[in-house]
């Protein structure tokens, strides 16, 4: 991933003490300002509009009050630490962060990163998604951060938990029917995310597999009496995906059928797109 850092800009004003209340209503309008500012230049540019992400946000309000705190100092320490952090939700492709200290000013908060070309690059940069978080200092000065994000709106999710949960729907729906549960076997789950990564990829065709696939080749060397097998695609929970197939009568019907044996192989392509394949076998 690309990154790209930038410089504190230290803006001097006068300040007027507040109550705390008070102090977090003006924080959020500083926030709030300072965003719509930045998306009206952008336009005025034809740049696209940022959106708001309550997860960059956290960082970046984390840092100015840590800043404000005098916790650390004003500066980008910690810079890698939070964007680590928004990696393991964001299959991001680049980012960077703008600080700066000041009066309560969006407006001269605005104009002075894009008084200087590494700043101006940030906020007319190629992102999408966007955090500012502000906070007050003792002194009555303002901390300013404002994360840039390029990835899929879409967060990473956790495969293990996804696969677990979908696992978990489909016995349970079984089990109210009085049937056996399926017994999650690592052999097919394997083939099921090889077939789910290559969908993916762009490799095969977004649906079930060819008679000759590898996947489909597992009826032959587990020796097993039946297969079917489920195609899931754009759908970013287990809910979502359990609930459109047994909406079909089709696929409704191989979650009933006579099998023993489950894989489940889950993927996320680099757009943020779900890719789920799940194999069914009748083992004896």
């Amino acid at each position: 991933m690309v990154r790209y850092f930038v410089v504190s800009v230290l803006l001097v004003g006068v300040l007027f003490l507040q109550g705390y209340s008070q102090v977090n209503a003006e924080a959020d309008k500083l926030e709030s300002d300072l965003f719509t500012l930045v998306n009206a230049h952008r336009a005025s540019k034809n740049l696209g509009e940022l959106k708001l992400n309550d997860a960059v946000k956290a960082q970046a309000l984390g840092h100015s009050r840590n800043m404000a705190s005098g916790e650390i100092p004003f500066s980008h320490k910690g810079f890698n630490e939070r964007f680590n952090k928004l990696e393991t939700i964001f299959n991001m492709t680049s980012g960077s962060e703008n600080v700066a200290n000041g009066p309560a000013d969006a407006v001269n908060i605005l104009r002075s990163w894009l008084a200087v070309p590494a700043y101006k690059a940030n906020v007319e940069g190629d992102f999408n998604m966007t955090g500012i978080g502000v906070a007050r200092a003792k002194n009555g000065s303002y901390f300013y951060t404002q994360i840039f994000v390029k990835s899929p709106e879409k967060p990473k999710i956790v495969v293990a938990e996804f696969e677990a949960e979908l696992l978990r729907l489909a016995n349970e729906h079984r089990k109210s029917l009085g049937l056996s549960g399926f017994t999650n076997n690592q052999q097919i789950r394997a083939e099921a995310l090889k077939y789910s990564e290559q969908m993916a990829g762009g490799k095969v065709p977004i649906g079930p597999p060819s008679f000759d696939s590898p996947l489909r080749r597992l009826v032959y060397s587990m020796k097993a009496k039946n297969m079917s097998e489920l195609i899931g695609y754009g759908d970013d929970t287990p809910e979502k995906v359990f609930q459109n197939w047994m909406a079909s009568a089709k696929q409704r019907e191989i979650i009933e059928g006579s099998f023993d044996l489950t894989g489940i192989g889950i993927t996320q392509s680099k757009d943020g797109k779900v890719f789920v394949t799940q194999v069914f076998i009748l083992s004896r």
